[in-house]
């Protein structure tokens, strides 16, 4: 391999110099490159291996720059399965954080507090089970409220004297629990005309009176 690129080389310098000559001289020295076949395949031989020299520049090059973005893929890769598992760990790490702060309730807590948002029976002084009469506040004895308040007392004397018929899930039931949707509506209607204390208290006074008709005289609906 060396010796044909030292015959190359020794053929590029003898027709340059024989260019040369003939250039200064006007055409002595049995012409330059190009003017015989032998300088003509001389100078295509140097073009040739320009551009064969310059391919392979070019494509040792290529295969840097190839090398140069594929490390920088790599990089990139291994910075997003990196980031993607430190997420993880950041996400574990705040629920763990949160489950300690913040404890998940147990069976009875949470029976507790289900218990807790029921509404509160009503006294004997307020509703007589035995018979179904309702001692209304003062503020549900109000005329705008006779047509509701009449209804139900109906429904709880039927309530009262039938305990097989009532209950959650009977029409007994769902009757009392549309009436007293019509009453509260009416109480919301008044607001304006009552004080906080009186709205509150008739207000609680009706959901008492409702959930009382989910179960039957004489049973409780808060173990079912």
């Amino acid at each position: 391999m060396k010796a044909k690129l030292l015959v190359l080389a020794a053929a590029v310098l003898w027709m340059t110099s024989d260019a040369s000559a003939y250039r200064r001289g006007g055409g002595g020295g049995g012409g330059g490159a190009g003017t015989t076949v032998f300088g003509s395949a001389m100078a295509g031989m140097a073009l040739y291996t320009r551009a064969l020299g310059q391919y392979n520049l070019m494509t040792s090059q290529g295969m840097v720059n190839y090398q140069q973005a594929y490390q920088h893929y790599i990089q990139n890769r291994k910075l997003a399965v990196q980031t993607y598992f430190d997420m993880r760990r950041m996400n574990a790490s705040y629920r763990a954080e949160q489950a300690m702060l913040h404890p998940h309730a147990t069976p009875e807590e949470i029976a507790a507090f289900n218990q807790a948002r029921l509404p509160a029976p009503l006294s004997d002084n307020d509703f007589d089970p035995a018979h179904g009469v309702i001692a209304w506040p003062p503020v549900l004895q109000r005329s705008e409220f006779d047509d509701s308040r009449h209804k139900l007392e109906g429904l709880f004397t039927e309530w009262a004297s039938d305990p097989h018929a009532v209950g959650l899930g009977t029409d007994n039931c769902r009757a009392i629990h549309h009436a007293v949707g019509d009453m509260s509506e009416t109480l919301h209607a008044e607001i304006k005309q009552l004080q906080p204390d009186e709205y509150i208290a008739a207000n609680k006074f009706l959901r008492s009176l409702d959930y009382s008709a989910r179960s039957a005289p004489g049973t409780s609906i808060a173990g079912k």
